[in-house]
């Protein structure tokens, strides 16, 4: 078909527009009616193109929609993917820090935290290191986040893709698994056996072969028993294991004292390191030092239980003084070390030393008052010493007193019987003791009832005034009060210059408790060391001592005891409240070496199959509250017979059963690399030293003691994750503070 343009004529005019228009119109009605098309009933002319496009694009659009959902879901499985290998990553990270404690624990440091990694590579299963991944590692000491008792660490990991520029925190709280939480503790049982009616009420754990003795004997077991050897039940019939035994992979090991050489530095830190005239390497026979702890009540507190009452002091004996020749007695030099050993000790070998052993007399005071006064055997023959007691036996006082003062005249072969720990002494004693209640006794080195040992008459007089101290001149000088005299004895007091040794004054400055008041009760102010934060701010519960040293007193505090050489038990050892359900009273010690009871003048009775004298207060029971961690042995010195005169067979009940010196009472854990008794004997006659009565103290486990050894084992507690856009490590640890 030809389509044809037509042109309007020219005569159209005006008009020729209009025209136009119609002659089209014509055109194409006319073009319309010739053509043919075929007749389609109802449709739509150009729908199905509308449709098409429509499809079209709805198809694309789903295509679109799908391929963007893939790619985001593809996007987000890569991100979560990512978020798991960091968080696989993190706690990668964690394990080798766990790891890393447990080989050892003393990476830690004293406070705060230490970084143990910084961008460290991440390893795969294969060896290869992980693509785009390293970590940082922390670890320091914390409290809890549950305000839950005990020791814990925190370790925190944060793994980084450096790729993405991303990071993952994830940190967990560990329980430091202390030595202390074992009841018993060896490394080698030495062959000895559990029986005699032991009962462990504790945690075992042995890296030897464990063995009970059998029958007759008998032993309990009252919590779980480990050891990588194996358990001889002796009578199985007999015998009681509640928990039944463990065979364990691995044994553990004491700690060494390079490991423990930071014990000194934290102790230092609060002026509680001492240094002593002995070594290491010195046995409990030659300690020339000891530290004693009181327990005062300060700023009106109602007991000496309460904060800021606790206090430590350090005497050592001064071998260059001239000291006090010891009156002739039965002792021959071989049975001495030295006279500084005997006398810190109050005697050795159950030779009870005459300047620390004697008896209560009533006499007069300066001012002519009759009171009680202790006066060591060494002046009883001097005769400002029988003027005194003589002074006070006229009618005015009671007849039992006047008893108690009755001075022997006859000299006996050089001695006066009276004025000696001989037998012949001894015996004569019980009728002329006066008060029961101030039987024979013996203090150790520097106590203040021992004023006429430790004052030299060649020093300036103390102030003292009243008639009789006029009457009798200096004599007055060298007596000790009832129980209060202190003398000093740092050579730095010119008042009181050292006779047998001296006290260490504290360096720091003194605590606002230390009122005159205060100082009128507690003549030893200037000697004592706040073992508590409220006079000590630094201090953090750790006494350090270098050499062997004796230990006593009463503690007041949460204490970590440590000496490098042994620690020898001179007196009881109490804590002020051993019944503290809060687990804030506990003492523990660890000694480099030994840590022994001593065979003292204090702690072993005197006399023979007739006569026993118990100088201490009337029973030779010693009490130990503390746990004792010794990396040689824990025992008893002097666990053989005697060849002396002086030594008494006869025994003291304990536990149904009689021993030489009666119970020795531990509280705590008993910690050792060798076994060792502490009797040496059966039991009966035989034995020497101590029938056991050992208390296991939970309050190990609830509040761990001061940096206490731990076994180098660690358990997870808690796992906590932390927001890592705004995580500060610094800011973790100061929340966490212990």
């Amino acid at each position: 078909m030809i389509m044809r343009t037509l042109r309007p004529t020219p005569t159209q005019g005006p008009d020729r527009g209009l025209g136009e228009r119609v002659i089209v119109r014509s055109f194409l009605e006319r073009t319309m009616s010739e053509t043919r098309w075929p007749a389609v009933a109802g449709a739509r002319r150009g729908s199905a193109v509308f449709l098409v496009l429509i499809i079209t694009v709805a198809l694309a659009a789903l295509a679109g929609s799908a391929v963007l959902l893939a790619s985001g879901g593809s996007l987000v499985a890569g991100y979560h993917d990512q978020e798991h290998d960091m968080l696989y990553g993190a706690q990668a990270a964690l394990q080798a820090g766990i790891s890393d404690l447990n080989a050892n624990p003393f990476a830690l440091p004293a406070s705060g935290y230490t970084q143990i990694a910084s961008n460290a590579t991440l390893t795969a299963a294969d060896g290869t290191p992980v693509p785009h991944m390293v970590y940082d590692l922390y670890a320091g000491p914390t409290g809890s986040p549950t305000q839950q008792q005990g020791r814990f660490v925190t370790v925190v990991a944060v793994a980084k893709d450096t790729a993405r520029q991303r990071q993952f925190v994830r940190w967990v709280q560990l329980n430091q698994v202390s030595f202390s939480r074992f009841a018993y503790f060896s490394e080698n049982e030495n062959g000895i056996c559990f029986g005699s009616g032991d009962r462990l009420n504790g945690p075992v754990f042995s890296d030897d072969v464990i063995t009970t003795c059998g029958a007759p004997q008998k032993a309990d077991f009252m919590d779980s028993v480990w050891t990588p050897q194996t358990f001889n039940n002796g009578n199985p019939a007999l015998d009681t294991l509640y928990d039944g035994w463990t065979k364990v992979a691995k044994p553990l090991t004491l700690p060494s004292t390079a490991k423990l050489a930071t014990l000194y530095t934290i102790a230092a830190a609060s002026n509680t390191a001492f240094t002593t005239p002995n070594v290491a390497a010195d046995s409990t026979a030659k300690v020339l030092s000891r530290v004693e702890f009181d327990a005062y009540t300060v700023n009106g507190n109602p007991d000496s239980t309460s904060p800021g009452s606790g206090f430590v002091k350090f005497y050592q004996v001064d071998l260059a003084k001239p000291f006090m020749p010891p009156p002739a007695g039965p002792w021959t030099a071989a049975q001495r070390d030295s006279v500084g050993v005997g006398y810190l000790r109050s005697g050795i070998t159950r030779q009870h030393d005459y300047n620390n052993c004697g008896e209560w007399r009533y006499v007069r005071d300066d001012n002519g008052n009759l009171e009680w006064e202790f006066f060591p055997l060494a002046v009883h023959r001097t005769a400002w010493y029988r003027t005194i007691v003589g002074d006070a036996t006229d009618a005015t006082v009671p007849l039992a007193m006047r008893n108690a003062n009755i001075v022997d005249s006859t000299r006996v072969g050089g001695v006066y019987p009276g004025d000696t720990l001989s037998i012949a002494g001894l015996a004569r004693r019980p009728a002329r003791n006066g008060s029961a209640a101030n039987p024979p006794r013996c203090y150790a080195g520097g106590d203040p009832h021992l004023a006429a040992s430790e004052r030299d008459t060649t020093g300036a007089a103390p102030a003292r005034t009243g008639p009789k101290w006029g009457a009798q001149g200096w004599t007055y000088g060298r007596r000790g009060g009832t129980d209060t005299t202190f003398t000093g004895g740092d050579v730095s007091d010119p008042a009181h210059p050292s006779r047998m040794g001296h006290w260490l004054p504290w360096p720091g400055p003194m605590p606002a408790a230390f009122t005159a008041a205060f100082k009128t009760a507690h003549p030893d102010w200037k000697y004592l060391f706040p073992i508590d934060t409220i006079y000590n701010p630094s201090f953090r519960g750790v006494i350090a001592v270098h050499g062997s040293v004796a230990v006593s007193g009463t503690v007041n505090g949460h204490i970590t005891f440590y000496s490098d050489g042994s620690v020898g038990i001179a007196d009881n050892l109490r804590l002020t409240n051993d019944a503290d359900t809060t687990c804030q009273h506990l003492m523990g010690i660890i000694a480099g070496k030994d840590i022994l009871a001593m065979d003292n003048g204090i702690n072993a009775p005197a006399g023979d199959n007739t006569v026993r004298i118990q100088m201490r207060n009337g029973s030779s029971d010693l009490w130990v509250e503390s746990t004792v961690m010794a990396l040689t042995s824990w025992g008893a010195e002097g666990l053989v017979a005697d060849a002396g005169t002086l030594f008494v067979p006869l025994q003291q009940p304990c536990n149904g059963q009689n021993f030489a010196r009666g119970c020795v009472h531990v509280q705590g854990s008993i910690l050792q690399n060798t076994r060792q008794g502490i009797n040496g004997g059966n039991g009966t006659t035989t034995g020497y030293g101590y029938e056991k009565q050992y208390n296991y103290d939970n309050c190990a486990v609830v509040n761990p003691l001061p940096d206490f050894p731990t076994t180098g084992q660690f358990t997870i507690n808690n796992y906590f994750e932390s927001d890592p856009t705004h995580f500060n490590v610094a800011a973790l640890y100061t929340a966490l503070a212990p």
